[in-house]
């Protein structure tokens, strides 16, 4: 039986740099484990480490990544990708991907090329959006939206005769005057951008406001947590730990008088961002504590 039972990938785009980060988990204890990367990294960024936080040396074969295990369980792979720049002057990112790919792009980023049949989720969060999409091959382009820039001031020799069209002013040499030039540099984007970035934003949302009317699906999404855990994801966490680090789903919904499809989206939130393993034995369901929070900022209480 192949090993891997779940991997959870999240792709960063921020206006300070990219990230590709993925959680590969086992049930078997396996030598090598074979795991396709979504996008090719830049080798010396790579890492790999256990649950734990150990780090494991991997060898890099295209875009295969061969991690000596001789374990199961939770394996976090984390790497900048390699992003190139098209001729029209985006930024563009090849990715080729057999499992779902969670997409996070911040504020400052500008979409030009997404390939919207594939988005089946869309979250919106405080500091960006986040699409889910589905396993497939497609290019990402998008553009980091610079502050503009400081006034530089230069002497030169203009006329005081100005002509003027409809956009803007421009100054031409006739006689020889000594006045001073401003001059204002702008963000280097190009001006299709600010056309494609709204169409683009517009079909994504009419693609997902079509497909949850097709399902008949309620207006309720199910987010995906980037930074810290909600009050649910922490109440499930600290009643795994009064239970030993494991329990069966229905014993933890009786522990927490929660219902059974709240807890169940609270476990599947925990087990994408490498929290929790979830064990089928039989027809129940097992869930197990992998990785308690670190972070000051998600305190338990």
């Amino acid at each position: 039986m192949f090993p891997i039972i779940m991997v959870s990938i999240i792709i960063y785009l921020m206006s300070n740099g990219s990230l590709v980060s993925m959680n590969v988990t086992t049930t078997q204890s396996v030598a090598l484990l074979n795991v396709t990367l979504p996008v090719e990294p830049i080798e010396p960024t790579l890492t790999v480490q256990s649950a734990n936080g150990t780090s494991i040396p991997a060898i890099l074969i295209g875009n295969h990544l061969i991690i000596p295990a001789f374990s199961n369980g939770t394996f976090i792979i984390k790497y900048v990708p390699l992003i190139t720049q098209t001729p029209s002057g985006y930024l563009a990112m090849n990715v080729s991907s057999p499992y779902v790919v969670n997409l996070f792009i911040g504020n400052s980023i500008l979409l030009t090329h997404l390939p919207i049949n594939l988005i089946v989720n869309f979250t919106r969060v405080s500091n960006g959006i986040i699409l889910q999409l589905a396993p497939g091959n497609y290019t990402i382009g998008f553009v980091p939206e610079t502050p503009t820039t400081g006034v530089a001031t230069t002497n030169t020799t203009t006329t005081i005769a100005r002509t003027t069209n409809t956009t803007k002013t421009s100054t031409q040499s006739t006689s020889n005057q000594t006045s001073p030039k401003v001059t204002k540099t702008t963000p280097s984007i190009p001006q299709y951008v600010y056309y494609v970035v709204p169409t683009v934003i517009i079909a994504a949302i009419a693609l997902l406001i079509y497909v949850f009317i097709i399902r008949h699906r309620g207006p309720e999404v199910n987010p995906i947590i980037v930074e810290g855990l909600n009050p649910t994801d922490k109440e499930v966490i600290k009643a795994l730990m009064e239970m030993g680090g494991e329990a069966y789903q229905a014993d933890l919904q009786r522990k927490l008088n929660m219902p059974k499809a709240t807890l169940w989206r609270a476990i599947k939130r925990l087990e994408a961002t490498g929290y929790v393993q979830v064990i089928k034995e039989g027809r129940v369901n097992k869930v197990k504590l992998i990785r308690k929070p670190s972070d000051k900022n998600t305190k338990l209480n």
